[in-house]
């Protein structure tokens, strides 16, 4: 099935409501601007699969696109609020309560955990160092540090093509990630990798979650 084409992910998703894949056709009509057809998808899918990160990420981006702020902002919390990795979602959130005008505890919250993933970040970087700059010095208490459960580290986290590999896929698909499995195959299928091997990893990932 060629996750890319629009036509065949509405006949995949039209046999098979309870599809994992639902988000990357929600995902389609969102980049064709068509909204409504987004949220129904997302909405069907979410039904099967209420924590599923990818669809509550696009259901998400839908409300933010369509001016529905607090929906939008219902959605990201959700994306993050079990312990899943998801850069994408947490950096909408920080916008969303933004404009929103959320307090300051709201969004230094927002904006620690995008820095926690990625240290680089300049907007949350400038953010914090403005704030603090704002408010003396103050010793706080040790705060522990929430175990994120090994599996939900790879739940929508961004894959970059360098780490793609067969082992990848292997190890997604032993921790009954296959979403994130098709994902890495299509990076590879790109890369110009074993085709026959590539197809083949696909089919069997596919005929899984029609079970």
């Amino acid at each position: 099935m060629d996750l890319s084409s629009r036509t065949a992910m509405e006949l995949h998703f039209a046999d098979n409501f309870e599809t994992h894949l639902f988000s990357v056709l929600a995902e389609h009509y969102l980049k064709d601007g068509d909204l409504d057809r987004a949220r129904k998808v997302c909405e069907i899918g979410l039904e099967y699969h209420p924590e599923n990160a990818d669809g509550l990420f696009i259901l998400g981006k839908t409300d933010q696109t369509d001016g529905e702020l607090k929906k939008a902002e219902q959605s990201f919390k959700s994306v993050l609020k079990n312990g899943t990795i998801h850069l994408q979602a947490a950096t909408n959130l920080a916008e969303i309560q933004t404009e929103l005008d959320r307090s300051d505890t709201i969004l230094h919250k927002t904006w620690q955990q995008i820095l926690k993933w990625d240290p680089s970040n300049k907007t949350a970087h400038n953010w914090v160092e403005k704030k603090t700059a704002k408010k003396p010095h103050r010793r706080t208490k040790k705060q522990k540090v929430k175990k994120v459960h090994p599996k939900k580290q790879f739940d929508s986290i961004e894959i970059s093509p360098r780490l793609a590999t067969f082992t990848m896929v292997a190890v997604l698909r032993n921790q009954g990630l296959h979403h994130q499995a098709l994902t890495v195959l299509d990076i590879l299928e790109k890369k110009g990798s074993d085709k026959k091997r590539v197809k083949s990893e696909k089919q069997d990932i596919l005929e899984i979650l029609k079970e």
